[in-house]
C-alpha cells in the first residue's frame, strides 16, 4: 500500500502564490510555509526555462535576502526591482505596470520553491491573458 502524507491546511490556503510587481517578489503564506519560514532566502534564475528558484537559508550574506522578518499581513515581499525588470523583459509578460501572480511548485529533492514565469503558470489565466 502507498504511503500518503496529507496536509489538511493546504486546501484552505489555496495555492502557493508568488506575485511579481514593479517593486519585487511577494510570497503568500503557503509559499512561505513550503520554504519552512526561513530567515533568509537565496533567489536564482534559470534563463533557459524562465524560472525563479527560491531556497531557504538561515545564514545571511551579501547574496541573499532577509525573508521572514519582512512578513506583513501573512505575505513576505523581497525588494529586487532591477531583477524583476529584467525578468519582465525575459518573459515578455508585463508585471511592471500591473502585478501578476504565478502558481509555484516545491521541489522536495532540491529543497526549492520554483516559479516558472510564463502564461501557463499565471494564477488567473483567463482574466490576465486579456491584459497581456
Amino acid at each position: 500500500m502507498r504511503e500518503f502524507s496529507f496536509d489538511f491546511n493546504f486546501v484552505k490556503s489555496g495555492a502557493p502564490i508568488v506575485t511579481l510587481n514593479s517593486l519585487g517578489i511577494a510570497f503568500n503564506p503557503l509559499a512561505r510555509s513550503m520554504l519552512g519560514y526561513p530567515s533568509f532566502v537565496d533567489i536564482g534564475l534559470d534563463t533557459t526555462n524562465c524560472a525563479i528558484g527560491i531556497r531557504a537559508s538561515d545564514v545571511g550574506n551579501e547574496n541573499n535576502f532577509k525573508f521572514e522578518s519582512k512578513e506583513k499581513n501573512g505575505w513576505v515581499r523581497v525588494s529586487c526591482k532591477d531583477f524583476v525588470n529584467y525578468l519582465a523583459v525575459l518573459s515578455g509578460i508585463d508585471f511592471i505596470s500591473k502585478a501578476k501572480q504565478f502558481v509555484a511548485t516545491y521541489d522536495d529533492e532540491k529543497k526549492m520553491l520554483i516559479v516558472v514565469v510564463d502564461k501557463e503558470h499565471l494564477k488567473d489565466k483567463k482574466r490576465i491573458l486579456k491584459d497581456i
